[in-house]
């Protein structure tokens, strides 16, 4: 086993401590910039070498960056890829998801202090959120426009709060059926009847034309992990060899009380592949979950034997689907929620390590995101373990 430098929990927190704030698309674009600046300062200072990865989205003038620090004989072996998104929703977006650049710097900083490290690509992805600027200010306009929100996006009624949550939550459902998401609208819509409110119906039927062509697939890349999308499509279309995926995205809320952890889409600890140091009887949520799929399998087994070493000893859930991307869209779709999607659609393994989100947190996309909810002494083992799994030849020879 490779011997490494500890993780600092230090260093951890103070890039969480400098990226904490509303960093988005819309509502901060400044903020957003700031962190990307900071996030290449912070690459630069641990010896990185590092390249900004420009897009756009259509019909917006704004360019957005991914920043992509490089360790290695990227140009000459198959490489790691982390990821990790540094924009947020309308929240400070500490564990959501600061806490994940900070993870993927830190196993940057490590790594570049060995002798010969492995070929590896850092990569801080903007534009995870389902925040397109196009999408959401047609949404926020519209939702105004007619009433539903005020100019501090409060619902204006009881009633339109209550229909407007059901109208969310039905959708996402049938959109993760098989249909769109402008049909999800139409449904819910027809299935509340009455109950929801003229101005509410007038705004979800003047921005369903939107998702007419929004699946489960499609909205990877479009809707949200837009970032990430475009910088796996770059990666192919210019030959970058490509190992694997890790993806870390809001990972640091650990509890240690009794009924502290949740279901997940319906799955509890019963849905484990294998676990570590669990308390399922207590339900207790003081590990770190993974998500695999079939392709990734080797990926998993390989981190997990890294979490179980004495000076890691990190207590994880591993949630393995032993299936290809195409049964992923089509019986797991919450499988997909986050950067780590674009790798698999692109047939890529990829490893997802986040702590369950709103199966523990009630601080998910709120004003209580903050960096005093987050555990710095986990995070730095999950640094270890991730350091430690991409300098393991095992996972680069499952390719």
């Amino acid at each position: 086993m490779n011997s490494f430098e500890k993780a600092q929990t230090e260093n951890l927190y103070q890039t969480v401590y400098q990226l904490e704030g509303m960093r988005h698309p819309i509502e901060s674009p400044e903020a957003l910039e700031k962190a990307a600046d900071t996030i290449a300062a912070r690459m630069r200072e641990y010896g990185l070498e590092v390249r900004e990865q420009i897009f756009y989205v259509e019909g917006s003038e704004r360019p957005f960056r991914n920043i992509e620090g490089r360790i290695g004989p990227v140009s000459e072996k198959p490489a790691a890829v982390l990821t990790a998104h540094y924009d947020s929703v309308t929240s400070p977006g500490a564990n959501d998801n600061a806490a994940g650049v900070a993870v993927i710097l830190e196993v940057g900083r490590i790594l570049a202090q060995m002798d010969n490290p492995p070929p590896v690509y850092i990569v801080a992805v903007s534009l995870e959120e389902s925040s397109n600027p196009i999408f959401y200010t047609m949404i926020k306009d519209s939702a105004r426009r007619h009433g539903v929100l005020d100019r501090q996006d409060r619902y204006t009624s009881w009633a339109c709060a209550k229909a407007g949550q059901k109208i969310q939550s039905r959708s996402i459902e049938i959109l993760d059926s098989g249909k769109t998401q402008a049909e999800g609208y139409r449904q819910a819509l027809s299935e509340l009847g009455d109950s929801v409110p003229a101005n509410l119906r007038a705004h979800i039927e003047e921005i369903a034309p939107l998702f007419e062509s929004i699946t489960v697939e499609s909205a990877i890349g479009s809707r949200s992990r837009i970032g990430s999308h475009r910088w796996v499509q770059e990666a192919l279309q210019t030959g970058k060899k490509i190992a694997f995926n890790i993806n870390v995205d809001e990972p640091g809320i650990f509890r240690y009380e009794p009924k502290t952890q949740g279901l997940l889409g319906g799955l509890g600890f019963e849905s484990f592949s294998k676990g570590y140091r669990l308390d399922p009887q207590q339900e207790i949520g003081n590990f770190s979950m993974l998500v695999t799929h079939q392709p990734s399998q080797t990926l998993g087994m390989v981190f997990t034997e890294h979490c179980e070493v004495d000076d890691i000893n990190l207590p994880y859930g591993w949630l393995h689907a032993p299936l290809t991307f195409e049964q992923v869209v089509a019986y797991q779709p919450m499988g997909l929620n986050s950067d780590h999607a674009p790798f698999w659609q692109a047939g890529i393994p990829a490893l997802f390590i986040f702590d369950s989100s709103t199966a523990r947190s009630h601080y998910v996309h709120t004003p209580a995101d903050t960096i005093d909810k987050i555990d710095f002494d986990r995070l730095a083992e999950i640094t270890q373990a991730l350091a430690a799994t991409v300098a393991d030849e095992r996972v680069y020879q499952s390719r």
